[in-house]
């Protein structure tokens, strides 16, 4: 059986998409992309190329959730979507809607200086809560598997980081009980 020949280049870009590894100022790195529900416990989870911008791994992660509960089929869908600007745009917001969920994110000013007439119903105190998402990535961190990334495989990184999750979702529930 002959093995099919890549060019030198395409067989590392190959190489390097199946690792989830992207070039960006560092050096090689790894995007992990969360989304979490209000307490700060994780729903969902992708794992990309350090230069994958956060936004295009939206669709994936709001399609990935199930969220159990009463009897029947699993609800899809969150009241409130929170982002940073990087996800200000308008499909971004339409993604949103479709799934369901309101958009909980910044306008970016106008280059005039003035902001969209819908940026008048924002909720900044709802948006503090934002940062449940970096506290959980700070909790993740704690595991020195998934920190310094001993994994080659993307597959297997992502692996070893649901499985932080669920260490994390054990915590908080023996914390609650006790």
């Amino acid at each position: 059986m002959r093995r099919r020949r890549l060019k030198k280049g395409a067989q590392a870009q190959e190489s390097l998409n199946n690792q989830a590894l992207g070039r960006s100022r560092g050096g090689l790195s790894t995007k992990i992309h969360i989304l979490c529900e209000g307490a700060g416990l994780p729903i969902a989870v992708e794992v990309t190329p350090g230069q994958t911008h956060e936004a295009t791994m939206l669709e994936p992660l709001l399609s990935d959730v199930k969220i159990g509960g009463k009897p029947g089929a699993p609800r899809k869908r969150f009241e409130t979507v929170a982002g940073d600007k990087g996800y200000d745009g308008t499909e971004l917001r339409q993604t949103i809607r479709d799934h369901g969920s309101k958009p909980l994110i910044p306008h970016r000013r106008r280059p005039d200086g003035s902001y969209p007439e819908e940026a008048e119903g924002f909720d900044k105190g709802l948006y503090k809560r934002r940062n449940v998402v970096e506290r959980l990535i700070g909790k993740l961190k704690e595991y020195r598997r998934v920190a310094t990334r001993y994994d080659k495989l993307a597959e297997s990184f992502r692996c070893f980081v649901l499985i932080g999750f669920i260490r994390i979702w054990l915590k908080g529930l023996l914390l609650d009980t006790a």
